[in-house]
């Protein structure tokens, strides 16, 4: 074989890349520090980190190529109550499913708005959503 095949980027990454900038810069102190991240912490547990966090998680997918795919993303945010957990997890939901200017190759559907609990493993607050995003992705250079 005489060159690389092209690899499109995960499209769970892709989310991750683009709320963290768009996060970053909420004046709201929900979104303070938040961590946007495609795992959680690794101990007996397997809670995350540090509070608050915001954890991508791909539920569904389905993939046209060369890149266009659409995925079922489920966002799940723990916080130091479930009030900013609910919050902070409907403001990424939010982002994610704003109109786009033309031209722009990602979009969101909202499927479920934010759900409250208590996570059963570390007790710590957390909110769900989910929603569909549809991209043509990028590939890995």
């Amino acid at each position: 074989m005489t060159g690389a095949v092209p690899v499109p980027v995960d499209i769970a990454e892709l989310v991750v890349r683009r709320l963290r900038p768009l996060l970053a810069g909420r004046s709201e102190t929900v979104a303070a520090g938040v961590k946007v991240s495609t795992e959680t912490g690794f101990g007996t547990d397997g809670g995350p980190p540090s509070l608050p966090w915001l954890l991508i998680v791909e539920d569904g997918h389905i993939w046209t190529w060369p890149a266009v795919q659409s995925a079922v993303i489920r966002l799940t945010c723990w916080h130091r109550d479930i009030h900013t957990a609910k919050r902070l997890a409907g403001i990424a939901l939010g982002l994610l499913c704003a109109p786009m200017p033309a031209g722009t190759l990602f979009s969101g559907e909202p499927i479920a708005a934010p759900v409250e609990g208590i996570d059963p493993y570390t007790a710590a607050p957390l909110a769900t959503a989910s929603l569909t995003v549809y991209t043509r992705t990028p590939t890995q250079s």
